[in-house]
């Protein structure tokens, strides 16, 4: 079996500031699925966001919501280096962080992201065809 969609299930403080961020990556809000409590945001065919309040998330697990820790980093490529700087610069703008420099390794180029509570991803651009025979 071949997965064919994520559903990413995020915890978030704020939801407006939350929302607005993976607006600001390019995300659809489905109103069908976004209330004072939640917003899903399609940030393509094959990735949705959900995003929860505290409360809102504490329903679906017994565990403790996390804060502050890094439990993952989601990746998502772009059609280009140009493309992922006007993502970056526009999830910054929106009220997220870049928690470290871009990396350019010629065949890849990355910049991290961090939502306003921190949730890490990575827009990627890549060359398979330059990529080297032996990772760096």
């Amino acid at each position: 079996m071949a997965f064919t969609q994520i559903y990413v299930n995020l915890p978030v403080a704020d939801l407006d500031a939350s929302t607005a961020f993976y607006a600001a990556l390019g995300g659809v809000v489905n109103p069908q699925f976004t209330d004072e409590t939640s917003a899903q945001l399609a940030l393509g065919d094959a990735v949705t966001v959900q995003l929860m309040t505290h409360e809102q998330f504490r329903q679906f697990t017994s565990r403790p919501v996390a804060s502050g820790a890094i439990e993952s980093i989601l990746a998502v490529p772009a059609e280009s280096k140009e493309e992922v700087d006007r993502l970056a610069d526009a999830a910054v703008k929106a009220g997220g962080s870049e928690p470290r420099p871009p990396q350019d390794m010629g065949w890849l180029y990355n910049r991290a992201v961090d939502d306003p509570d921190g949730h890490s991803w990575e827009l990627l651009s890549y060359d398979a065809s330059a990529m080297p025979s032996t990772p760096e």
